[in-house]
């Protein structure tokens, strides 16, 4: 494969820190001479990039001042059909499709081995006893009716009790969704409107980038590191642009597994109090820690009602469950309940099952036996990742959720990379369905709890080849 211009691969490097969020919006560009010599190339490539980027709106260049990092320019429509003319939602926007890409994958080709899903492993299922519940449900004539808008008080009661914190302390502050996707949904709809301005760590949540942009929000992203989102820089943004939310995954972040440091997460909710802008803390992998626990939810430290925080059922039990739920002020509860109306609401049968299974059965004891499935599949990855390392594969050790987040050999395409792995029986995602556009980028996500052992080595064996045959091209 031939090399590409050295100006193509400075634009791309340049376009990945700017939909990455390493170079924030408003900020100022290095200087020509100076990035020429950062970079190891000349000038004039330098100025190609520049002119590249700024042809496509990335960036601009003020007289007298330099160049700045602009919002991003919003996709071209596609299609013949004015849609705006025949729909009120006429800020729906066409983007791509990752979710409809991952959730296809494993039905139209059930034999690839599944690093892609970002769930738990159907073998949890094994040692579950929650069909017999199902079953019990069914039989009472209350699951075949309508219950309140709001969801099955008995399941928010049993949320209230076990998210054990003094802000969430009635299930008037709890609303039952499908799924976390629908919370977000909800909450995006009713703080923003179509062409306000919202802020998210990136990467981030390929299915809430997706949502977000549907909805004709703009999104400025944050960058991150060890600790997770770089809580200085949002403070900038928060003074400039004041978005309308800032939306998060604090805990076991998807898709790269870092957590907020506690002390970050303390000063993002000052922040919150201090500029009034609400926080949506999404919570999904809490719960799936390798050893230690997280730190304490960012609901937690709320004294104004800023925080909505939301969580799903699908990560620690099963993902055809679609049951998810937000929990928030009084005021705002019942603003989701109004809009959940228009749904009228969610599976009866599911919430009556699922409370009697969490009411009756040792949740500790469930969470404790998927943990030691989680650990040994993550073990079992990183093994063969560490093998990896002379190739050039980077990655940080993972202390829970799903995922590892692998830093691939430079040079090495992921969107490629995941195209040969499907090729030969591997289902991966690149990193660039974690950003605001697809982009030239290096990371491909793992996700490692839905194979056994044996499989996870086969999958594994086969990116070790794909890696070797791309080192020996000189990709």
């Amino acid at each position: 494969m031939g090399r590409k211009p050295i100006y193509q691969e400075v634009y791309n490097q340049l376009r990945y820190q700017i939909l990455s969020g390493e170079w924030t919006i408003g900020s100022m560009l290095p200087p020509e001479r100076k990035l020429s010599s950062q970079l190891g190339v000349s000038r004039n490539t330098v100025v190609k990039a520049y002119d590249e980027l700024q042809a496509e709106g990335f960036i601009e260049s003020r007289m007298g001042s330099g160049r700045y990092v602009e919002p991003l320019p919003p996709e071209r429509s596609l299609g013949r059909i004015n849609w705006q003319e025949v729909s009120q939602l006429s800020a729906l926007q066409t983007t791509p499709s990752h979710m409809a890409e991952m959730l296809n994958k494993p039905v139209l080709s059930p034999e690839l081995i599944n690093f892609a899903h970002g769930d738990g492993g159907k073998h949890t299922w094994n040692f579950s006893p929650f069909a017999e519940y199902v079953k019990r449900a069914a039989e009472k004539p209350q699951s075949y009716y309508f219950h309140t808008i709001s969801g099955y008080l008995p399941l928010r009661e049993w949320i209230v009790k076990q998210l054990g914190i003094s802000q969430i302390h009635s299930p008037d502050q709890v609303m039952i969704t499908s799924g976390s996707q629908e919370a977000l949904f909800f909450i995006a709809t009713l703080i923003a409107k179509p062409g306000d301005t919202i802020a998210t760590e990136m990467p981030t949540y390929f299915g809430s980038l997706q949502l977000f942009q549907s909805l004709g929000l703009r999104i400025i992203p944050l960058p991150m590191d060890k600790d997770g989102m770089k809580v200085d820089v949002l403070e900038g943004v928060l003074a400039r642009y004041r978005p309308k939310f800032v939306y998060t995954v604090p805990t076991f972040h998807n898709p790269t597994g870092v957590t907020l440091s506690l002390a970050r997460r303390k000063r993002l909710v000052a922040l919150s109090e201090q500029y009034r802008i609400p926080i949506v803390e999404d919570d999904a992998y809490r719960h799936l820690h390798m050893e230690k626990e997280p730190p304490p939810p960012l609901k937690s430290f709320d004294d104004s009602g800023n925080i909505i925080y939301v969580n799903t059922f699908s990560k620690i039990l099963f993902p055809g469950l679609r049951i998810g739920w937000i929990a928030a002020s009084r005021p705002f509860i019942q603003m989701c309940s109004r809009m959940k109306e228009l749904s009228i609401t969610t599976n009866t049968l599911g919430q009556i099952a699922l409370a009697d299974f969490l009411m009756e059965q040792n949740i500790e004891q469930h969470l404790a036996k998927v943990r030691a499935i989680y650990r040994t599949q993550s073990q079992a990855m990183q093994k063969h990742l560490v093998r990896m390392k002379p190739l050039g594969v980077h990655f940080e050790p993972t202390t829970g959720g799903f995922y590892y987040w692998v830093s691939l050999p430079e040079g090495m395409n992921a969107r490629e990379l995941m195209q040969r792995c499907h090729e030969r029986g591997l289902s991966i995602v690149s990193g660039d369905m974690f950003l605001l556009r697809e982009a030239i980028q290096p990371y491909v996500r793992l996700c490692y709890s839905h194979e056994t052992e044996e499989e996870i080595a086969r999958g594994m064996e086969i990116m070790d080849e794909l890696l070797r045959e791309g080192k020996e091209r000189g990709e």
